[in-house]
C-alpha cells in the first residue's frame, strides 16, 4: 500500500508519517509512505505552477500510484478560509487520483496561544469550528476523515496527557502518536494489535478507548 501525506508542520513534526509507517509495518501491513510538507503551508499553495512542493508532487506521480492520500490544511485555514480549503482538497484529490482520500483533522490551539488572542477565539471555539469545517469538507469532497482533532479534544477532557509542544500549537511526540493511531484506525478500520513503535506509557488504555470511540 502506497500512502502520500501532503501538509505542513502539523504533519512533519516528530516525523509523523514515518511513525504511521512504522506502526503499520509492526502490525504486518505492507505500507510505503511519502510526504510533501512545508512549514506554514496552505493546501492551495501546493497547486501553484512552479511551486517547489507542486513539482515534488508531480514528480512522485510520474513514478507511483497512491492508494491513500492524506491532506492536512493550515491550522487556521478551515476557519479563516473554509471555501478555499474545500476547493483545494477537491483539486488535490483530482490531481493525485489516489484510491482513497483522507483528511487529517487538526485541533484547536491550547489556551494561552497568541493565535487565539489575535482572533479573539477560545481554545474550545477553535476546536469546534475546526472540527466542523473538516467534517463539512470531507462530506463535500467525498473524502474520509481521520478524526485527530476530536481525539485531542476527548483526551484533553479525560486525561492530563500533554498533547502540545511549548508553542501551544504543534503536537508533542505524544500528540503525533495519537495522529498516527487515528490514521491507522481510519485506513484499516481497526485498532492496531501492537503499539510497539509508539510510547504511550500510562495513557495506553484511555488512548485506545478514545481512538476507537470517535
Amino acid at each position: 500500500m502506497k500512502v502520500l501525506f501532503i501538509g505542513n508542520s502539523y504533519t512533519f513534526y516528530h516525523e509523523m508519517p514515518k511513525l504511521f509507517e512504522a506502526l503499520c509495518r509492526a502490525n504486518g501491513k505492507d505500507v510505503e509512505v511519502d510526504s510533501v510538507t512545508k512549514g506554514g503551508r496552505k493546501l492551495y499553495e501546493n497547486l501553484a505552477s512552479g511551486d517547489e512542493n507542486n513539482a515534488k508532487i508531480l514528480e512522485l506521480l510520474k513514478e507511483k500510484h497512491y492508494d491513500i492520500l492524506f491532506l492536512q490544511e493550515h491550522s487556521c485555514g478551515p476557519i479563516l478560509a473554509e471555501d478555499r480549503f474545500i476547493s483545494a482538497v477537491g483539486e488535490l484529490k483530482s490531481l493525485v487520483g489516489a484510491d482513497r482520500t483522507v483528511l487529517y483533522q487538526t485541533w484547536g490551539r491550547k489556551t494561552g496561544s497568541k493565535t487565539l488572542a489575535e482572533h479573539s477565539w477560545t481554545s474550545e471555539q477553535m476546536f469546534a469550528d475546526t472540527i466542523a469545517s473538516y467534517v463539512k469538507c470531507a462530506e463535500l469532497n467525498g473524502a474520509e476523515l481521520s478524526r485527530v482533532g476530536e481525539c485531542f479534544k476527548a483526551l484533553l477532557a479525560e486525561s492530563d496527557a500533554e498533547l502540545y509542544t511549548e508553542d501551544l500549537s504543534h503536537p508533542s511526540l505524544f500528540g503525533s502518536s495519537i495522529a498516527a493511531l487515528s490514521h491507522y484506525k481510519t485506513v484499516f478500520g481497526e485498532y492496531p494489535t501492537t503499539l510497539e513503535p509508539l510510547d504511550l506509557s500510562e495513557y495506553a488504555e484511555i488512548v485506545k478507548k478514545t481512538v476507537e470511540s470517535v
